[in-house]
């Protein structure tokens, strides 16, 4: 009786170990996909501090990522999470396509910094790079034997708050709120979609989310605006208008 339940205890503790070990790999895995590959999907640097995931509830937290800007612009980052959660099923590591139930994000930071033309800001050309690597076959057969396919089953943003950053400001940053973002079924289909996909429907709804949020600011933009001259106020006036037809969809 003792050797049996010695037997249990020694198997217990390796099936713990196994699953730490199992964790590590996947937490591993996750953040050198983001650090390797997502830069040449977005054409910016991308820093993820670390990843802790539990290979046996597939929940977990993403610390500190980063992603910067495309070459040209001088803001510290486009993007910074300090931290938020996910839940996967541990399995469908194994398969090839990772099964993602959620991820929630809270009290983001996203800049934008822009020029005159929204064509010109950061964020809108980070989605021009994803959309242009996705977009070209040879990049779309380097993706899809260099990452696994995923399903988003939900993602949601909240808390989130824009920070504008433009010549005219001298370098003031005007802060805007941006409402929440939901997004489902991404992927959902039998085959996922690809890395490069699941981050353009992403980045599609975050420069969306941001134009339309500052296009409808004006209030909350005015009150910042007491220490700008006239004729910057008049130009970020035409900048603003820009970002409004852009988000009703008309030609700039």
């Amino acid at each position: 009786m003792k050797k049996v339940i010695l037997i249990f205890g020694v198997l217990g503790v390796v099936g713990v170990v196994m699953l730490f070990v199992f964790s590590k790999m996947i937490g591993s895995g996750i953040k050198s996909v983001v650090e390797t590959y997502g830069p040449s999907v977005t054409q910016t640097p991308i820093t993820l501090e670390e990843v802790q995931l539990s290979a046996f509830s597939g929940s977990g937290m993403i610390s500190g990522l980063v992603v910067g800007n495309p070459e040209g612009f001088k803001t510290p980052h486009s993007i910074k999470l300090d931290g938020f959660s996910l839940k996967l099923e541990p399995m469908s590591v194994l398969s090839d396509k990772i099964v993602i139930n959620e991820i929630i994000i809270e009290g983001p930071e996203f800049i934008m910094e822009t020029g005159l033309g929204l064509q010109k800001s950061n964020i809108g050309t980070i989605l021009a790079n994803i959309e242009e690597f996705t977009g070209e076959s040879e990049a779309a057969e380097e993706e899809e034997t260099s990452s696994k396919n995923v399903q988003i089953d939900l993602l949601r943003i909240t808390g989130a708050q824009v920070k504008i950053s433009n010549k005219l400001l001298g370098g003031q940053a005007l802060t805007v709120p941006l409402p929440d973002i939901e997004l489902t079924d991404i992927g959902a289909d039998d085959e996922g979609s690809t890395f490069g996909e699941s981050m353009k429907v992403v980045f599609q709804a975050i420069n969306q989310g941001i134009v339309s949020s500052v296009s409808q600011s004006g209030s909350a933009v005015g009150e910042q605006l007491q220490n700008v001259g006239e004729s910057a106020k008049k130009k970020l006036g035409g900048l603003l208008q820009g970002l409004k037809k852009a988000a009703d969809g008309e030609e700039e």
